[in-house]
């Protein structure tokens, strides 16, 4: 199993380097009205892939908090609904000792 991430790790890698040596040509970039020349392209490419990544992730997150926050509301309401269930479970039993006090 290690060997095996060793090897995609190794892939991942030489596929990028690949990728980066073929996309080496010099573009100019626009960008909010500002102009910025002879950049590598693969700058431009990989900028732009760990932008989306961090776009992504953002996302992600926010999702994440409201999902948490939701979890939190059902757990509370989960433990209510619990020391009800708790108190009713007692109020029957002791129902079942008082009524196996006064038979005997």
């Amino acid at each position: 199993m290690k060997e095996l991430k060793i090897f995609i790790t190794i892939a991942i890698i030489l596929t990028i380097v690949w990728v980066f040596t073929q996309n080496a040509t010099l573009v100019e970039l626009k960008l909010m009205g500002a102009v910025y020349s002879d950049i590598p392209l693969y700058v431009v490419i990989l900028g732009s892939v760990i932008l989306g990544i961090l776009f992504g992730f953002s996302i992600t997150i926010g999702q994440n908090i409201k999902l948490r926050q939701g979890l939190k509301l059902i757990d509370r309401e989960r433990v209510k609904l619990q020391g009800e269930v708790d108190k009713r479970r007692q109020a029957v039993l002791e129902e079942e000792d008082d009524v196996e006090t006064q038979s005997k």
